[in-house]
């Protein structure tokens, strides 16, 4: 009888293997950190979310992180971890509507504790603190120097004007980003303005650029817009368009 001899267990290569995700799901446009859990990750594991290879943050051996693409639309996606030509099991990840997109479709979401919200359920938000921008720490917030609102920002404040300026925000416009709502609120007299007449008033159809009117007398105004595609639609406001 002749034997095949033996493998030494300590050179056997194990496949990575996927045993969770910290989240299976996030809205569109918003840059999430996803945490995979399993075993076998090396530091040159490769993620796949599906066509996409997003930066991969070695953590250990049983975690790797990334962020999801903020650029991509709703939907579902393969996650994978390959170490070079071998790769692991296949998760599903999703990737929501943007709240907005809801509001624009008229549409009336389940909300998180399952019954009808009658608007967008509270499992579609992603807000995060507020950003506060301002005119009186140079460069002051101009036509030239608009401020760019970030694809991870959704919250806008606008304070501590300088009494002479108005503020200007250059919108974001990317087209995977139908249904991306975004509050701005104005804390002080300046008027809000896009940098393009791209903003869709309450009562009217034709583009200005106005989003929401300064303060008076401390009556603090804000507006709700959502991109459509082609024009940031104001849905909600505390202040009369004109």
């Amino acid at each position: 009888m002749k034997f095949q001899g033996w493998v030494n267990p300590f050179n056997l290569s194990f496949g990575p293997v996927i045993t969770s995700l910290s989240s299976f799901q996030s809205p569109a446009g918003s840059s999430t950190v996803v945490s995979i859990y399993g075993s076998n990750f090396l530091s040159y594991s490769l993620i796949r979310f599906g066509t996409f290879t997003p930066t991969v943050y070695f953590i250990n051996s049983t975690i790797l992180q990334f962020y999801v693409p903020s650029s991509l639309n709703y939907g579902t996606f393969p996650v994978q971890v390959c170490n070079g030509d071998v790769c692991s099991n296949i998760v599903i990840y999703t990737i929501d509507a943007a709240s907005g997109f809801w509001l624009l479709q008229g549409q009336n979401i389940i909300n998180s504790n399952g019954n009808n919200g009658g608007g967008v359920g509270v499992n579609w938000l992603s807000r995060g603190i507020p950003v506060r921008i301002d005119n009186t720490t140079p460069p002051s917030i101009t036509f030239n120097n608009p401020y760019k609102v970030p694809n991870n920002v959704n919250w806008i404040i606008t304070g501590n004007d300088d009494g002479s300026n108005i503020f200007y925000i250059l919108m974001p416009d990317n087209q995977n980003f139908v249904g991306r709502e975004i509050i701005i609120k104005a804390t002080s007299s300046q008027d809000v303005l896009s940098k393009s007449d791209n903003i869709i008033p309450l009562n009217d159809s034709n583009p200005q650029n106005i989003i929401v009117k300064g303060s008076v007398n401390n009556n603090f105004y804000w507006s709700t817009l959502v991109f459509n595609g082609s024009f940031w639609v104001i849905m909600q406001a505390n202040w009369t368009t004109i």
